[in-house]
C-alpha cells in the first residue's frame, strides 16, 4: 500500500494556496499549506515532505532562499519555483538550486510537470535506494540517467 506523497504548497496568497491545494488534492497528492517561508522551513522541520511548490515574491524570505534552506533540510526534495514575477535572472537562479521554474501566467504547464511528478518523485525513490550506501549525489546522477533515457 502507498501512502501519498506530501507536496508542500507555499505562497502568501490564501486564495491561491487554497486553490492550489484541491488540484493538487486532486492529482492524488497530500498538499500540507504555509503562507510564508518560514513556516514552510518549520514544517519541512517536522514532516517528511516528497516536493514543494514555492511562490518567489513573499514578505520575508523569497522562494529562492526558501528552496535553498528546504534543500538544505531536506536533501533530495524536488522543489518547484512558481511565480508571477519571474525573468530570466530568476528562472537561471532557480536553475542553479536544481529547481523546477513556472511562471504563474503559464498555469497550463505547470499543472501538465504535476501530472507526472508521481512518476518523478518514485524515480528519485528508487535512485535513491539503488544508490551507494544511500549517497544523496549517487541518487541524483542516477535518477538524472534515468531521465536521459
Amino acid at each position: 500500500m502507498s501512502t501519498k506523497k506530501k507536496i508542500l504548497l507555499v505562497d502568501d496568497e490564501r486564495d491561491f494556496l487554497e486553490s492550489m491545494a484541491e488540484r493538487i488534492r486532486l492529482k492524488g497528492f497530500e498538499p500540507i499549506l504555509a503562507e510564508s517561508g518560514d513556516e514552510a522551513l518549520r514544517l519541512a522541520e517536522k514532516l517528511d515532505i516528497d516536493a514543494a511548490v514555492v511562490d518567489f515574491k513573499m514578505p520575508g524570505k523569497d522562494g529562492l532562499e526558501v528552496i535553498s534552506a528546504l534543500k538544505k533540510l531536506c536533501p533530495g526534495i524536488h522543489t518547484v519555483l512558481l511565480t508571477g514575477f519571474g525573468n530570466e535572472k530568476v528562472k537561471e537562479a532557480s536553475a542553479g538550486l536544481n529547481s523546477e521554474y513556472f511562471e504563474k501566467s503559464d498555469m497550463d504547464t505547470f499543472w501538465g510537470f504535476v501530472k507526472n511528478l508521481s512518476r518523478k518523485l518514485e524515480d528519485t525513490m528508487a535512485a535513491a535506494g539503488m544508490a551507494h550506501g544511500g549517497d544523496i549525489d549517487d541518487a541524483y546522477k542516477i535518477s538524472h540517467e534515468e531521465e536521459k533515457k
